[in-house]
């Protein structure tokens, strides 16, 4: 009996799908096509569904309304389905384990957010009115510390080109309050770097979000890799030695590939390539071959990863060449009186990389240049 069920549910929905496909505002939505309706032009509205599941089956007749309802809205509104028991790769990504299941995506984002609310086409459409004037903005990615909350927890965390670190508090923590200054000492380090991120997040006023992430107890930090959404506890150290400014800037380094020092300078390895020091140090003990040396330089630096870098190595030697190598400290002189003044973080971020590349040249400065 309960086989035939399915039988009737699985040819019932064949024989939506097959009317659907005629005249359908609700975009079918495959491996090959998602990225491009979900690319954060628009607000999407996407349902995982399977197609042996019999409440699925009943949800995809009347999700037609919902699309329906929005079919004017087709330029800025993307009303679609997966059928997640064919595209595991999709339901994969996107954490489908149950059915039906929704995500939605708001515009400026293709970070997905779970639609919790009510299964009626009324449900959905009052819903989608809400979120789809969102958008994404970007300036909280250069905010020291980001408050998480229930409205935009998924958003930020979920977010697969950046990693972050996030306290989880109460008001009964001692060391919680302590450490609201340490993080925002920490985010200010990175406040230049939107893919490596700081939050926090009260579990007094979001105590769901805390049992969905099992929270053991307060202070907890949790950290969210670009390859871990799941979350992995950071842990204190034994006399709670991780939690200082100092370690937490490591750790972060390490996490994020960055390499920032307290207050948000770079530090001395920022911008250099290991290749290019190589040629560095060929350039400035060989002076006969320099002019071979600098040539060479060019046709690498066409095809480098970090072209900016690499064509400041050869914008050295071409001055070197023209000016002596005394114009290597007189440079470096120059960009530190500048990094020590009121400049926009993008801009003391280049210098520091300029500085230091120059730096490669002038521990092997001879002094036959000056002849």
């Amino acid at each position: 009996m309960y086989m035939r069920l399915n039988l009737l549910a699985i040819v019932f929905l064949n024989t939506v799908l097959t009317s659907a496909k005629k005249d359908s505002s609700v975009k079918e939505l495959t491996l090959a096509n998602f990225d491009r309706f979900v690319d954060g032009k628009k607000f999407a509205f996407v349902f995982f569904y399977a197609p042996w599941h019999e409440q699925c089956v009943r949800l995809l007749e009347r999700y037609e309304e919902v699309g329906d309802t929005f079919s004017s809205r087709a330029d800025d509104v993307v009303i679609a389905k997966v059928n997640a028991y064919e595209e595991i790769k999709l339901a994969t990504r996107y954490w489908v384990d149950d059915y039906p299941a929704f995500r939605y995506f708001i515009k400026g984002s293709i970070t997905e957010e779970t639609y919790n609310n009510g299964n009626l086409p009324a449900d959905m459409i009052r819903f989608i009115r809400s979120k789809s004037v969102l958008h994404l903005n970007i300036d909280i990615f250069h905010t020291p510390v980001i408050d998480l909350s229930s409205t935009n927890f998924e958003r930020i965390v979920k977010d697969r080109a950046r990693s972050i670190l996030v306290l989880y508090y109460n008001g009964n923590c001692d060391l919680c309050k302590t450490l609201q200054n340490t993080i925002h000492d920490v985010g200010v380090t990175f406040r230049n770097e939107p893919k490596c991120l700081i939050g926090r997040l009260d579990c007094d006023a979001e105590p769901q979000i805390c049992v969905q992430q099992t929270i053991p107890h307060y202070p907890t930090f949790k950290v969210y890799s670009q390859h871990n959404k799941d979350g992995v506890i950071y842990e204190p150290g034994t006399y709670q030695e991780s939690y200082s400014e100092k370690n937490i800037t490591s750790f972060m380094n390490a996490l994020c590939g960055t390499q920032r020092r307290l207050k948000g300078r770079l530090n001395e390895k920022a911008g250099l390539l290991d290749d290019f020091n190589e040629i560095a140090v060929q350039f400035m003990k060989d002076y006969k071959r320099r002019e071979e040396i600098l040539k060479e330089a060019k046709m690498k630096a066409l095809r480098h990863k970090f072209q900016t870098e690499a064509n400041f190595y050869m914008s050295v030697m071409t001055r070197v060449m023209s000016y002596g190598a005394s114009i290597i400290s007189e440079e470096i002189d120059r960009l530190e009186r500048l990094i020590a003044g009121p400049l926009h973080p993008n801009k003391a971020d280049e210098f520091e990389k300029r500085k230091n590349i120059l730096k490669q040249f002038q521990v092997l400065h001879f002094e036959r240049d000056e002849l």
